[in-house]
């Protein structure tokens, strides 16, 4: 039964079209279950449309339609569920379609095609005696459609589109409308090389060594190129390049591979691919995606060792850059006055490329569905940012449509962006503390402005990833000084290191079946106190003469977790007080509220804590039981579910009169930032972009106004409805410019 279905799969997945993909299919299963006849009918303007049949009149094909819940093929798709007959016109929901000549066929076997809780489909066999299919039978076929839906949804949104505007959805990365030609990145070598023996194994090491400076020199040119156009601390991602073609460990496994008999280029495929592997294996989807960056690596070494010297040119106008899997080289390629936007048909929002491209102000797409990136060749594209959608060559009344856009959405982006200058205050005269989230930059060009107060929370995991071991003291003590004299007297929130587990380091590496819910945050920092020492002396030797330095421990959930930070810290002062010959006072102490304990007991914990910040992304994760970077589930991580918003509430009623704040990606969220403003949050740590819009909000609203409408969130029975009432208070505001817009 496997290997038939795994047969079946492949060679729907080989298919060049759509029909041919359909028509192997009920072919192929016709022979498999040896019966008479297998038809499958799509989805189509709320009705089944009879797609194809090995059995049936091939005229019907195309054609015939059932209304949804018509007939026992529309009761199937309307009961998302199989029906087993032995004698199908005998059933009270049997439809005869004369056109489809079906009059001889009686055991009816039709099972639903699902993908994601989306009915696309359904799958039918049927014979001419009249019979049950067995248990088995209908195992293979509820199998079989369980295994083709994610085919047959991908190649069902490229059929019956206008080739004059196809539109295909992706994940928004980066907000923003583009419209340019498309230019695709230049085609990567395979990684997996065939394995090639040499017979002179000095001459191979010698092309791959100087491949490695070579690639290395290349990388520092365009690291220095993107600094320049970005922000300074960006180097950071290159220096994690640097960093790994510097790495001994490398260079010893590349030398010993070469040394047993294999051509460089096998080499670079073998111990590359294992680095990728580990990577990919890890449970944080950060550090997943780096297994991208090691790939780039990888394929930048082939490329020198197959075309030494070779370089593109850069495009005379605009484009948008596309690639299978887009990466920070490819967009230091192209100069940033020439690069209008990114398609990447692979990666996630939290790729080097996604985090760039947001730092950058390029509107960006990932992981687009449907479309082949060599379809996208000489044409012209346009990034929808906000709806989340990519169109190929779209109509004149479409590119007008969407210019008219973008121009009012540079209008009110510029016009947030000026009035970042003024304080934020609320319209009823109450101040927001708006806070910049940051790791791999500190935008000392937005910390700057009058309307923000500081970093609200400051990632110090690059730092620890852009060396091959712990860095010292004084190597992190020069970074954070450099982070606090930036930030120019405003608070600087610095999160103690957060790996392990989920996100080890490449030097640290760690192997658990959960997590999840392993050794990480603050667990692996106080199993290694003499770490997590080092990283607190260094945060208080750079914080002398600036005195706005907070640190915060993520993770937390125990009061002895808290006080071991607490006299952990209280040592660090010590020994530095008896060091300097002076007195160290101790910069505030808090922690991430980010697992369900701590939303339980943080009332009792305020005694030992100076501040504390919620971290909705893993509060969410964790409240939920979905991991929402697992494609699988994602849908269900939803931040305004009615369990959720009752939880920030109650964190919001046990700290009353305490400093609390929240970093997470709802607070730059226009509805979130509404629903936490309504909860009793004035303190919101945000990414660069969302900033001018909350800032706006705060300014026009009345926030003594918002307790009833916080007694109406609390009341809800779904996160849907949650988003209609905020969204009917900005429209009852007046202020429907903040909601989403379309292109359409």
């Amino acid at each position: 039964m496997i290997s038939t279905l795994r047969h079946i799969v492949q060679r729907v997945s080989q298919a060049n079209t759509v029909e041919q993909a359909m028509a192997e299919l009920v072919q192929l299963t016709r022979n498999a279950m040896d019966t008479d006849c297998c038809s499958l009918y799509l989805v189509e303007s709320d009705s089944l449309l009879l797609s194809a049949t090995e059995g049936l009149s091939a005229s019907a094909v195309g054609h015939s339609r059932l209304a949804w819940g018509e007939g026992i093929v529309g009761l199937v798709a309307q009961r998302e569920e199989p029906i087993n007959l032995a004698d199908a016109p005998s059933h009270k929901a049997f439809k005869l379609l004369p056109e489809v000549q079906e009059e001889a066929f009686r055991a009816f076997l039709a099972v639903p095609v699902i993908h994601r809780r989306e009915a696309l489909g359904v799958l039918v066999v049927q014979q001419k005696i009249a019979r049950q299919f067995s248990e088995e039978e209908e195992s293979f076929l509820v199998t079989l459609a369980s295994q083709l839906a994610p085919q047959l949804r991908e190649r069902a949104l490229n059929r019956d589109q206008d080739p004059q505007s196809w539109i295909f959805p992706g994940l928004v990365a980066a907000e923003g409308i583009a419209i340019a030609p498309a230019r695709l990145a230049r085609p990567k070598l395979d990684l997996v090389q065939p394995a090639i023996e040499t017979d002179d194994p000095e001459r191979e090491w010698q092309r791959l060594d100087q491949a490695l400076l070579v690639t290395s020199e290349e990388l520092a040119e365009l690291g220095g190129r993107l600094s320049d156009e970005v922000a300074s601390e960006l180097g950071l991602l290159f220096d994690c390049y640097q960093a790994l073609l510097a790495d001994p460990q490398l260079r010893q496994s590349l030398q010993a591979c070469v040394a047993e008999g294999w051509m460089a280029e096998t080499a670079v495929s073998k111990v590359v691919c294992q680095y990728v592997g580990q990577f990919e294996s890890m449970g944080d989807e950060y550090f997943r995606e780096r297994a991208a960056d090691i790939r780039e690596l990888g394929q930048r070494l082939l490329d020198q060792l197959a075309r030494p010297g070779l370089a593109s040119s850069a495009p005379e106008q605009p484009v948008i850059l596309v690639a299978k899997e887009i990466t920070a080289p490819m967009l230091a390629e192209i100069p940033r006055d020439k690069l209008a936007g990114i398609i990447s048909m692979k990666g996630g929002v939290n790729s080097h490329a996604a985090i760039l491209a947001r730092a950058m102000g390029l509107p960006a797409l990932v992981a687009v569905e449907g479309v082949r990136i060599e379809d996208l060749a000489d044409k012209t594209l346009v990034v929808d940012g906000l709806e989340g959608r990519l169109w190929i060559d779209p109509t004149d009344e479409v590119v007008r449509a969407f210019r008219s856009l973008e121009r009012g959405l540079e209008a009110r982006s510029e016009r947030f962006r000026r009035q970042l200058a003024r304080p934020c205050i609320s319209a009823d005269g109450e101040a927001v503390t708006l806070l910049l989230n940051a790791g791999l930059a500190t935008e000392e060009r937005v910390l700057c402005k009058p309307g923000i107060s500081g970093v609200g929370l400051y990632r110090t995991e690059a730092l620890f990833m852009a060396f091959n071991q712990f860095p010292t003291e004084q190597q992190q003590e020069r970074v954070y000084r450099r982070l606090l004299s930036g930030a120019e007297g405003k608070s600087v929130t610095v999160r103690t290191l957060d790996v392990g587990g989920d996100k080890p380091l490449p030097y640290l590496p760690i192997r658990e079946d959960n997590p999840f819910l392993g050794w990480r945050g603050v667990r692996l920092s106080l199993d290694h106190p003499d770490l997590f020492l080092s990283q607190i002396r260094a945060l208080l030797r750079a914080s002398q003469g600036y005195d706005n330095l907070k640190i915060m421990v993520p993770m937390v959930s125990r009061l002895d977790e808290i006080q071991s930070c607490r006299r952990l810290l209280e040592q660090a002062v010590a020994e530095l007080s008896e060091e300097w010959g002076r007195a160290v006072i101790p910069p505030p102490l808090g922690i991430m509220v980010e697992v369900p304990a701590a939303l339980f007991q943080l009332g009792n914990w305020w005694p030992w804590l100076d501040f504390a910040s919620v971290g909705s992304n893993d509060l969410t994760q964790y409240l939920l039981a979905v991991d929402r970077n697992n494609a699988q589930v994602s849908a269900s991580f939803d931040s305004f579910h009615p369990a959720v918003v009752a939880a920030l509430d109650q964190i919001a009623r046990a700290s009353q009169g305490r400093e609390l704040g929240l970093c997470g990606e709802l607070a730059g969220e226009v509805l979130g930032a509404l629903m936490l403003l309504t909860l009793g949050y004035r303190q919101l740590s945000m990414n660069t972009q969302s900033l001018g819009a909350i800032h706006y909000l705060v300014e026009n609203l009345d926030l003594s106004a918002l307790a009833p409408l916080r007694m109406v969130l609390l009341a809800q029975r779904d996160g849907e409805a949650v988003r209609h009432c905020l969204t009917e208070h900005l429209q009852a505001a007046g202020l429907n410019e903040l909601l989403p817009k379309t292109g359409r």
